[in-house]
């Protein structure tokens, strides 16, 4: 079931997935980001985040961060991949060259988004109430509930684009002259 039918804001459903693919490869990249300077923080004694909580705060938890970070960076780095592959076949390909691919992004994005807010529910958890009393860990905060809500709404694009591509497939084989049988019709 489609829940945009044919257009989300100002786009059709084909330019939204283009966009949401180039937000993906943006906040995924910013998010390897940080997840490599909390990583750093973790590895060296000599590097403190400003306004981050100190890391012989949370030293007594630290393997759990350590495997936080290196679960969530593996993660991010697959999806910024596969982002870009997606982007290549969305602007090269013809739509039935990319269908069964749109189908697996949004299949593996919807895996990635639950991971990560499982995670992220993990290290949030720690914080508790602190979570607000410094700057950086409150501004991490912000941007994973903003990408978290964003990241929902493109898995429901890209579901009304692959109901959209359906419909186009079953309308092409349809009325094309020759008669072909295929899964999609």
């Amino acid at each position: 079931m489609a829940v945009f039918k044919q257009k989300i804001l100002c786009w059709n459903l084909t330019s939204a997935v283009f966009v949401g693919l180039v937000y993906v490869l943006i906040t995924v990249f910013f998010a390897i980001i940080l997840r490599l300077v909390d990583l750093a923080a973790i590895i060296s004694d000599d590097f403190e985040i400003s306004q981050g909580f100190h890391t012989q705060w949370r030293s007594h938890q630290q393997e759990a961060f350590l495997a936080s970070d290196i679960i969530i960076l593996a993660g991010h780095f697959a999806t910024w991949i596969f982002s870009l592959i997606m982007i290549l076949s969305v602007t090269k390909e013809h739509f039935v060259m990319y269908m069964d691919r749109i189908k697996q992004f949004r299949n593996y994005f919807a895996f990635y988004t639950f991971v990560e807010f499982c995670f992220s529910v993990l290290e949030f958890s720690f914080y508790g109430m602190n979570t607000f009393r410094l700057a950086f860990v409150v501004f991490i905060w912000l941007y994973w509930m903003f990408r978290l809500a964003v990241n929902v709404v493109f898995i429901l694009v890209i579901s009304s684009r692959d109901e959209e591509m359906k419909g186009d497939m079953a309308y092409e084989l349809r009325f094309s002259e020759k008669h072909y049988s295929h899964s999609y019709a």
